[in-house]
């Protein structure tokens, strides 16, 4: 298992549903990930160019908050 996965199931674990998306940019031929969490009413999206980017991102924004 990646350390994103494990960032995900961490984060369902603690009520975060999530989801992914591959975007493929045709003209620049460049890939970007969306993620999306979401609890309740709070929603956090991380668009970045790899998978492990946008989830650590999303889970920085996470502690942050809890803080």
């Amino acid at each position: 298992m990646q350390d994103w996965e494990k960032t995900l199931e961490f984060l369902g674990k603690n009520g975060w549903s999530y989801a992914y998306v591959k975007c493929i940019d045709l003209e620049r031929g460049t890939d970007t990930y969306y993620v999306s969490i979401r609890r309740g009413e709070e929603q956090l999206i991380s668009l970045r160019p790899t998978l492990a980017e946008a989830v650590n991102a999303l889970s920085h924004l996470v502690e942050a908050g809890a803080a």
